[in-house]
């Protein structure tokens, strides 16, 4: 779920300001939390969904929840090292042990027949 909105995005929704500057005034005066937008030249700001009114967090997550998401194909080495990371200091070190064994091609072999027996 989006935790980080635009002072844009938040216009009107549920009796929030209709005017960037208006939002970005309620934010200040609200003191919610802020980080800088990535990417954008200036002083565009985000505003943490923890730190909104309660009436605007509803009206954003039900516009969430009927959002339609587009899934970006996942980096193959990205994933290996999320859960790779996830993983104990025991079970690393089996995996590395393991992997230094028996080479990296043992372990795709590993991976295709377990995948043709499910």
């Amino acid at each position: 779920m989006k935790e980080w909105f635009s002072s844009k995005e938040l216009l009107s929704i549920a009796g929030m300001p209709s005017t960037i500057q208006g939002v970005n005034r309620k934010a200040r005066s609200e003191n919610w939390i802020a980080r800088k937008k990535t990417g954008v030249r200036g002083k565009a700001l985000e505003y943490h969904i923890n730190s909104l009114p309660l009436s605007v967090k509803k009206a954003l997550y039900l516009e969430e929840e009927s959002a339609t998401y587009v899934v970006s194909p996942i980096d193959p080495l990205q994933l290996w090292m999320t859960a790779f990371e996830q993983l104990s200091v025991d079970e690393k070190s089996i995996v590395i042990s393991w992997l230094m064994r028996n080479g990296i091609k043992d372990f795709i072999s590993f991976i295709n027949k377990h995948k043709k027996d499910s």
